[in-house]
């Protein structure tokens, strides 16, 4: 397929080595900004911040071919000013999504002379199978977290971010958590390449965790990936839930009060207790252990929170379909009067309100 890809004639071929898809899944929360600020200090690797390109068909199916779909992109969630993607030199017609993203991802990795390409991104829990079809030379990481961690992080972001508060927010953590794993164990038993971190390991261990990404990547281990000092985080949305990624220490140990109540610290075990079941025990890592006596959720919770699930992602794919349709100056007005009532949102966030 790149044979076919014409780039901008302006654009220098520096990379030497056949250049790769990478991308970084997880459901929010779980730390993947960290992990895109570590690895993207590697001179190898080159990630967009939650670009999103791939999963927009709703919103940009319109304007591909017209040749004005990179201003709805940008509207959409600020990825070109946010990557300082030059747009005279995106080709203003392309055939599908999956193009695109091999031709703008591709030439901002050359920017850096970098050979793997790619994007993290906490929005791909339910399209990763799809991903990687539509990438059939991709490697994939994917990053767990303890769901607890999960829930209660989304809890503290939700103070000062509306985005976090939405309806159904926590269901796409727990049901986006095994979507995403299920996807996982399809792409091993199909013999894609994927790798897996827990962020546990990483803010304990950073250095052997990056170590092991690199040897998964077959790309030379670097010093300075393992550290936040020097980390380019220009493309991260700006907050308070992205403080540690922001300063220049790994900390994912610290004590923090609990937050939650108790009927969701008991959800949140029954959820654990479901995965540990289905997977024989091997599945989280952590948390190590949960209390004696947990049963996994009844199948009406289970059923409801599903419902509720897509529910919340078919509500995600009509909003991009509405995108695609109202004038651009009645979005910029709306979107105007929303924030100055309620607070501006932070970046990338932004786009699925």
């Amino acid at each position: 397929m790149n044979a076919a890809i014409q780039y901008p004639q302006n654009t220098p071929q520096v990379a030497t080595q056949p250049m790769r898809p990478l991308f970084v899944l997880s459901v929010c929360r779980s730390g993947s900004s960290l992990l895109y600020a570590l690895l993207n200090q590697h001179s190898q690797i080159s990630l967009l911040y939650e670009g999103n390109l791939p999963i927009l068909g709703p919103l940009l199916w319109r304007y591909l071919r017209k040749g004005n779909w990179t201003e709805r992109w940008e509207f959409w969630n600020q990825a070109v000013s946010r990557h300082h993607i030059a747009v005279e030199s995106i080709p203003a017609k392309v055939p599908n999504l999956c193009e695109a993203t091999r031709i703008i991802y591709q030439d901002v990795a050359r920017r850096k002379q970098a050979t793997i390409w790619g994007e993290k991104s906490p929005h791909w829990y339910d399209c990763a199978l799809e991903i990687a079809e539509k990438f059939p030379d991709a490697s994939f990481i994917f990053l767990w977290r303890d769901i607890h961690g999960v829930i209660r992080s989304i809890a503290r972001a939700a103070v000062n971010d509306r985005f976090f508060r939405k309806a159904g927010f926590a269901k796409r953590a727990y049901l986006g958590n095994e979507r995403l794993r299920q996807a996982y164990v399809t792409l091993k038993t199909q013999g894609r390449l994927v790798h897996e971190v827990n962020y546990e390991d990483l803010t304990s261990t950073p250095t052997e965790c990056l170590k092991q990404i690199c040897q998964f990547l077959k790309v030379p281990f670097e010093e300075n990936i393992a550290t936040l000092e020097g980390a380019d985080r220009s493309a991260i949305s700006p907050g308070e839930h992205h403080a540690m990624v922001r300063s220049n220490r790994i900390d994912g140990r610290r004590k923090q009060a609990e937050i939650l109540p108790p009927h969701t610290i008991a959800k949140v075990r029954r959820y654990i207790c479901r995965w540990k079941e289905r997977s024989g025990g091997a599945w989280p890592k952590y948390p190590k252990e949960i209390p004696a006596g947990t049963q996994p959720p009844s199948t009406i919770e289970f059923m409801w929170d599903w419902m509720v699930y897509r529910t919340v992602e078919f509500g995600d794919k009509l909003v991009q379909v509405i995108y695609a349709v109202v004038p651009l100056s009645l979005l910029r007005l709306w979107r105007s009067r929303n924030r100055s009532q309620v607070g501006q949102s932070s970046g990338p966030a932004e786009a699925i309100s």
